[in-house]
Formats: structure tokens, C-alpha cells, sequence
């Protein structure tokens, strides 16, 4: 979202940070055309939005593993610990909190 609408409506904005895991994306959004090479010719100028708004000191580039990043919990199918750490953050519930496979409480039937 753009810096100016949200300072229009009173929030104040210190950084815009974009947190990225691909290091080469990275690279290629701080450095732009000096980043690329033979694999990168194709890109257009048109791409490096990026890169502009990193140089204008508009946008920030950070490093995040893929273990961290949180919307990978909404777009991708997790196990085990994974789900359970993910879970935790999101809901703010303790790490150890089990998943449970079947109640212990028994369950009674009601006829409608």
C-alpha cells in the first residue's frame, strides 16, 4: 500500500519492509541490473519497481527464512511440528499444545 494513503489516514510509518527468502531475489531488487545476468536478461526495466523504490529509500529488503514465513501456514499443506509451530504463532497458543486425533470425552447422540 502506498505510504502517503496510510499517512493520509494517521498511521505513522517509520519503514516499509518487505521480507523476502530468496536470496537472489534479494540480491536482484537492491542491486538491480548489476545483480543480473545471463539467466536475468530478460527481465525488462519495468521490473525493477523494486529496485527504484529500495534506492529511493522508499522500500526495504530483509532477509526472512522460509521456516518463518507466515504465509506459508495459509498456502501450503504442513505436518508435525511445522503445523504446530506455525499454529502457535498465529493463534497464540503455547508450542506444545497437541493436535488432537480423537476426543476422550464421551459424546451422546441426539435424535432430531
Amino acid at each position: 500500500m502506498d505510504k502517503t494513503i496510510l499517512t493520509a489516514q494517521g498511521f505513522g510509518i517509520k519503514d516499509n519492509i518487505v521480507y523476502q527468502y530468496n536470496q537472489s531475489a534479494i540480491l536482484l531488487e537492491r542491486n538491480g541490473r548489476a545483480s543480473s545476468g545471463r539467466q536475468t536478461r530478460h527481465i525488462t526495466i519495468r521490473y525493477f519497481f523494486v529496485t527504484n523504490r529500495v534506492k529511493n529509500r522508499e522500500l526495504k529488503i530483509e532477509y526472512c527464512p522460509t521456516a518463518d514465513m507466515w504465509g506459508d501456514f495459509m498456502t501450503k499443506p504442513l505436518q508435525g511440528s511445522k503445523f504446530r509451530q506455525q499454529r502457535a504463532i498465529i493463534m497464540n497458543l503455547p508450542d506444545e499444545l497437541p493436535i488432537p486425533i480423537t476426543t476422550t470425552v464421551p459424546q451422546e447422540c441426539v435424535e432430531t
